[in-house]
């Protein structure tokens, strides 16, 4: 049978056991062949199902059939996570419900978008904390799976952080209830384990590794490289439900979540500081991290000297890096107090651009500073862009002064342009330089550059990838980053739930690497 025939085949068969649409015609499979990434995979078919009933069906006639499947939000990884050349799930048509909102809690369908949720949440005075730049579209499961964070990780953690309880499907159909509910108190070194035969059997495969996992592990708060084991078992216990943040929809299909919320402080200070330079300003992060802010984001020149990001910024923006610093709380004269003592002790070291607590000019700030990445995708020309091989590394904040030094001289030596950006509070940065992928010395040399800058992250403590993932950009890197031994581990993990590897293959670990 031809190639079309088989898909014909496959999309019939699909067609008679799932509720929901399924998608064969050129323009839906030339649609979901691109994402956020610069990469493109035309896949065969995509499939809209209705509820978990479809995603058991599809996932057992796949498992069957030996047929690859790749779970996909709004598409907005930057890493080629959501494309496959084979059949896509899509969420967002009919899965997108919000099921429960609680007091600390929100249950909610995979296809959620993030802005919808949070405006929900809004009305009720709670708020789910990570929040990617593409939180408008940006849907829950997609921020699941790449543990995305956003500019006030700082003051409140990662997807990882209040992931509470999943709802997962597994590559044969089978499905289950994750959490760490009834794991108490280091779980008495783990002996009170749930019954069930997934979970005991992860917990007996990772368990002997506990030490060398909390030791190999990367030294920073934020992480998207591998699976993140360090968080499924440590010294506060077992959460099973947490090896599924950061998988990229490699182990199985997250078909609901339960998040932990907070509720929003009700007082907010935000200051926005030029300095003359990027260097000038990141060496002072470590220092305004004393006064424990919420957020520390940074745009470099290279970012706000855009015309379109620069309007948004009420005050002039001569200066050649800017941080956008916040405080919050519920307390309105400790947060002013907090805010006067860190305006007292940065007092000459940088110039105070703009100081605001109504909600309307927060929001006008922040918005610069989430639409960056959208204007360094607009620096492409022709066939020269802003390539994000290296754009999500991190490191202690307190090696962040050296560390962009290293970066920029790179970039000297190199003779390339870019553009800087990021979360400094967590010592992330995003930085891309400007690359002529039609020139395949320009392509060496990103390559090249690429081990350089992981070589020193890794070395310093650091990971490559702290909310980006690793997608197919950064996938051969991840044995790099942990070793042999770790990595071993990764793929025992990936045979455990996917023994086929069949979900979203050419992610995390592929049969190539065993």
């Amino acid at each position: 049978m031809s190639a079309q025939g088989r898909k014909m085949s496959v999309g019939d068969d699909l067609n008679r056991i799932a509720k929901g649409e399924i998608l064969s015609d050129s323009w839906s499979r030339k649609t979901y062949s691109v994402d956020a990434s610069h990469y493109a995979i035309t896949p065969s078919l995509i499939v809209c199902p209705q509820d978990e009933y479809d995603i058991q069906r599809i996932c057992e006639y796949c498992f069957s059939k030996n047929i690859p499947i790749t779970a996909r939000g709004a598409g907005t990884s930057l890493g080629g996570q959501s494309l496959s050349d084979n059949i896509i799930i899509d969420f967002t048509k009919h899965m997108n419900k919000i099921i429960e909102i609680g007091d600390d809690y929100a249950i909610v369908q995979p296809g959620v978008v993030k802005g919808i949720l949070d405006k929900e949440l809004k009305n009720r005075g709670k708020f789910l904390p990570p929040d990617p730049a593409s939180s408008n579209y940006c849907t829950i499961g997609g921020m699941i799976a790449n543990n995305s964070s956003g500019a006030h990780c700082l003051g409140y953690g990662n997807t990882i952080d209040f992931l509470q309880e999943i709802h997962v499907v597994y590559s044969d159909g089978n499905s289950e209830l994750l959490n760490n509910r009834s794991n108490n108190a280091a779980n008495k070194k783990f002996s009170n384990a749930t019954s069930d035969k997934m979970v005991k059997n992860l917990l007996m495969l990772i368990s002997p590794y506990s030490e060398i996992i909390q030791k190999i592990y990367p030294k920073v708060t934020k992480n998207s490289c591998g699976y993140r084991l360090d968080a499924v078992i440590n010294d506060r216990g077992f959460s099973p439900q947490k090896i599924f943040a950061a998988s990229e929809g490699t182990l199985g299909i997250v078909t609901s979540a339960n998040m932990r919320i907070m509720d929003i402080p009700l007082y907010h200070h935000l200051l926005v500081l030029g300095f003359e330079d990027l260097l000038s300003a990141v060496y002072l992060v470590p220092l305004i991290l004393r006064f424990f802010p919420i957020a520390v984001e940074m745009l470099d020149h290279t970012v706000f000297r855009i015309e379109e990001n620069k309007q948004q910024l009420a005050a002039d923006t001569t200066a050649g890096c800017l941080l956008f610093v916040e405080f919050a709380g519920n307390n309105m004269t400790n947060v002013e107090r907090r805010v006067n003592s860190f305006k007292n002790k940065l007092f000459g070291k940088c110039n105070i651009i703009e100081s605001v607590t109504d909600e309307q000019s927060m929001l006008r700030i922040w918005q610069a500073r989430k639409g960056a990445l959208n204007h360094v995708i607009k620096l492409t020309f022709g066939t020269r862009k802003p390539i994000g091989l290296i754009e999500d590394t991190v490191v202690n904040p307190s090696l962040l002064h050296d560390y962009t030094q290293y970066l920029q001289q790179l970039y000297i030596h190199g003779k390339l342009d870019y553009v800087m950006y990021g979360h400094v509070g967590d010592g992330n940065l995003h930085t891309r330089p400007l690359v002529d992928i039609g020139s395949q010395s320009e392509i060496e040399l990103i390559e090249r550059l690429a081990h350089e800058v992981f070589d020193k992250v890794i070395k310093s403590g650091g990971t490559i990838t702290g909310e980006h993932g690793d997608g197919l950009a950064r996938v051969k890197y991840i044995k790099y980053m942990y070793g042999s031994k770790i990595f071993s581990l990764f793929t025992e993990v990936k045979k455990l739930f996917d023994p086929k590897f069949i979900m979203n293959p050419g992610k995390k670990v592929t049969q190539a690497t065993n």
